[in-house]
């Protein structure tokens, strides 16, 4: 009966010491699946069109325009003035790149226009901040904004439908 309980507890020890040498292969797999993830994650951007004023040749910017630009996340958080805050984790495009991408270099300003008519224009410096971004998603739900965490709440503008470049 020892004999038994022995051999059944050895086979167990070795079955548990086989599963953990293999962990580094499954945690190699994990690494490389999550490099997949983030390369679908960028393919996967919704469907977006804005229309573009002042920019030569071009009229619209979609989705494919930027799919060669690096999606990036950021934390931005902002009290409004009655005491209460917004914003969270941003995932988007820095706005400086959508420029670049665009080919607008000599501009004073950037006006950002919603679906709903609220504009507000960008200058040059704050197109150029490192926390200004065009967005696809606010805490993992689609958000096609505009954000600047320089400025306040009312620079942010939701549902983005037109950019218009003054030179």
């Amino acid at each position: 009966m020892k004999k038994k309980l022995l051999t059944l507890a050895l086979v167990m020890v070795l079955g548990v010491g086989l599963l953990g040498c293999s962990s580094p292969a499954a945690d190699s797999k994990k690494e490389e699946n999550a490099s997949k993830t983030e390369t679908q994650s960028q393919q996967q951007v919704a469907e977006f069109i804005i229309t573009l004023e002042g920019i030569d040749g071009k009229t619209e910017l979609t989705q494919a325009d930027l799919a060669a630009l690096p999606l990036v996340e950021k934390t931005i958080k902002m009290t409004k003035k009655d005491g209460s805050e917004t914003g969270g984790v941003f995932k988007g495009y820095a706005l400086k790149d959508v420029a670049e991408q665009l080919g607008v270099t000599g501009f004073t300003s950037i006006t950002m226009e919603a679906s709903d008519g609220y504009s507000k224009p960008y200058d040059k410096a704050t197109v150029e901040a490192e926390d200004s971004l065009l967005t696809v998603s606010l805490d993992g739900e689609e958000l096609l904004s505009v954000v600047a965490g320089s400025l306040g709440s009312s620079a942010w503008v939701q549902n983005i439908s037109k950019m218009s470049v003054v030179k």
